[in-house]
This record gives C-alpha cells, structure tokens and sequence, in this order.
C-alpha cells in the first residue's frame, strides 16, 4: 500500500488520497479571543469554489478578489450557531499559503467560553463525497476535538 500512494504521490502529485481540513481554535486569554486557523488543500479549494462559482477560481493569497470569493464561501460553511441562528461572529484576519495548502485565520473577540454552542464546518462537503473536516479546540488548558462530515455538519461544542 506505501508503494501505490509513493506511486501516486511521484507520478500524480496534485492527487492526494483523501480530502480534508484541520482547524485549530485556542482560546488567548490575555487577548480574550479565540483564535482559529484553518488548513485547506488548494487543489479543493479551487475545484470547489469554481464549482460553486460557474467559473474559473484560482487562489492567490493577498489578491483581493480571491479573498473576497474564499471569505465569502467560508463565512457560508462554517459557523456558529446560537440555538438555531446561525451567526459567523468571527474576523476575517486573512490568508497564508504553505505549499499545498491554504491557512485561513479567523478572530472571535469573547470572554465567553464557546461550550454549549454549535459548530457548523460543511467546508467542501458539497463537493467531495469523502471530505472530512477536523476541529480541535483548547481552552484553558483543555481540549476537545470533533470531526465533521456528511450528515455530520453541526455538532455542539462542551466542556
């Protein structure tokens, strides 16, 4: 099996095996804010938003257009939920590319913690059939980790 994906991997190297997205959320206490980071494959995010677009999107950290169309498809996917409102209180700080991947960081300024509230991450679950979307979360020395999928995309985060 190591052989077929080193294969894959040497031959095919815009493939990977699988689609997903890691998320972290860490509480700052001196800054009272959550901070989240957001790792996307770019392969995905393109296919996706062009997808969900009609046409043609290509990423390009800084480009303002590309921004605007990441911003507005995150703000859409991913967000939290107050009951059955759904709200995205977060700042839009940005983005960062890392090789094949697209890190999207986002700000919620609180002094509350986020227990008792959902999560909503449908990120590219639209597209692909496999996606899976990871969240780990600490606070305060505690943590928590959820995974989102398919008939998975809301889940309610405790303490």
């Amino acid at each position: 099996m190591k052989l077929l994906v080193l294969f894959f991997g040497l031959f095919f190297p815009d493939l990977h095996p699988f689609h997903s997205s890691v998320t972290e959320m860490s509480y700052n206490v001196k800054d009272q804010s959550w901070e989240i980071s957001i790792r996307l494959f770019q392969d995905d995010l393109e296919q996706t938003l062009s997808s969900a677009t009609g046409k043609k999107f290509r990423m390009i950290p800084g480009d303002e257009a590309s921004e605007k169309g990441l911003e507005s498809y995150v703000r859409k996917h991913f967000g939290f939920r107050a009951g059955k409102q759904f709200s995205t209180p977060y700042r839009w700080l940005g983005t960062e590319q890392q090789q094949d991947a697209i890190w999207v960081y986002l700000e919620i300024p609180t002094t509350a913690d986020l227990g008792g509230s959902y999560l909503e991450n449908s990120l590219f679950l639209d597209e692909f059939d496999d996606q899976t979307n990871l969240v780990s979360w600490s606070f305060q020395g505690e943590k928590k980790s959820y995974l989102f999928r398919k008939s998975q995309e809301v889940q309610q985060l405790s303490r």
